[in-house]
């Protein structure tokens, strides 16, 4: 069998050194426009039960991973001039550089074909020349575009604005800033993805980014406001750039996953919003089902796709309502903006139901039960 992976993120090579890993005869291909230490972003975020996941797919890729995480287990929530800090989370950050790095050798180890600085050849082609095509080139995806029609994908381009940015600062708990402006409101969300380097995702609404003039302004310019804007936070440590462009988050979803012998994994197909920090969750749990759809079909194409899109959707779709909730919440955060700091931190830990009362009360009783007597004083006897 012939696979094409187009897209040499990590749903893509995980894919292609699981297939590999189980199936040696296969012929199988990563192609990457960009070079291999070509990367984009910062960190990314795991859970716990996602790293348990890694661990029972490729126990190999997932002890390299590990030696390069950074561990927190707390949330801290800074509003006004509050902060309340959630422990029982346990998640950790790992550079996205660092973790292409490490799964693409596991893929050449296992003898996977790394084609870098490459474009793969149109849908049509693809499809001809190999029996699967796995599109995994992301939130642009070609290979959906392509075959837009097919694959029929709806797009709504949220209003407020983001970018992505990295720092110095160190941090022990995932962070939430809430800073106001005479400008607006500007978020920052903050965590620790190895040594001496954190991600920082800056966000704000159209009205504040239209005020602040942050539309006319290059990266460098961009950077040295909201450096401004989070001194405090900051500690002295600078703002880092990497093709921070202020952009509007895409979310994405598809009727279909599955056309012909060509299928879509990761934000190619459905994003999650940065909010809740699932998007490569999502995508290397995407590969991980479909290396066991072909498992359970036998190397059989038809049946191996058709099994993963069903098994798989459900899930996929809880995640993007989680993440859908999460992001409208900050999209309206004017709703919430005079609530008390601690009623805020709890509207904030709760806001897409991943997190319940009851979950909560087990990790914050303090919180909880400060909150409850709260309403109870609201409510009067």
């Amino acid at each position: 069998m012939r696979i094409a992976v187009v897209g040499g993120g990590p749903a893509g090579l995980y894919f292609a050194l699981l297939m590999k890993r189980d199936w040696p005869e296969l012929d199988i291909t990563v192609f990457e426009r960009n070079q291999p230490d070509d990367t984009f972003g910062f960190g990314v975020v795991f859970s716990d039960q996602t790293l348990d996941i890694f661990k029972a797919a490729d126990e190999a890729s997932y002890a390299a991973i590990r030696d390069n995480f950074a561990y927190w287990d707390d949330i801290e929530v800074h509003f006004k001039d509050s902060v309340h800090r959630v422990s029982g989370n346990g998640f950790c950050g790992c550079s996205r550089r660092s973790l292409l790095l490490l799964v693409q050798a596991r893929a050449r180890e296992l003898g996977v074909e790394l084609r870098f600085g490459e474009e793969a050849a149109d849908i049509e082609t693809l499809k001809t020349q190999y029996d699967l095509v796995v599109g995994c080139d992301g939130i642009n995806s070609r290979i959906r575009e392509g075959w837009r029609d097919r694959f029929q994908p709806e797009v709504d381009l949220r209003p407020n604005h983001f970018t992505w940015m990295g720092s110095t600062r160190p941090f022990d708990a995932f962070t939430f800033f809430f800073k106001e402006t005479q400008h607006g409101v500007f978020i920052a969300h903050c965590y620790q993805y190895e040594a001496g380097r954190s991600t920082w995702v800056l966000e704000t609404d159209p009205e504040t980014f239209r005020k602040a003039g942050l539309g006319a302004m290059d990266e460098a310019a961009s950077a040295a406001f909201l450096e401004g804007v989070f001194a405090e936070e900051l500690q002295g440590h600078k703002l880092i750039t990497n093709r921070s462009l202020w952009r509007n988050f895409p979310m994405i979803r598809c009727r279909n996953w599955v056309v012909e012998n060509v299928v879509l994994l990761g934000d190619a197909k459905a994003t999650a919003h940065f909010s809740i920090g699932s998007g490569t969750k999502l995508a290397m749990e995407d590969a991980i089902g479909l290396h066991k759809a072909f498992h359970k079909a036998g190397l059989k194409v038809d049946d191996a796709l058709a099994l993963f899109e069903r098994s798989r959707r459900e899930e996929v779709e809880k995640t993007q309502h989680a993440a859908d909730v999460s992001l409208v919440w900050f999209e309206q955060l004017g709703r919430f903006w005079d609530f008390d700091p601690l009623r805020f931190a709890f509207g904030l830990m709760t806001r897409s139901k991943a997190i319940t009362y009851d979950n909560l009360a087990l990790r914050a009783p303090d919180m909880v039960a400060a909150v409850d007597e709260m309403v109870a004083g609201e409510l009067g006897p």
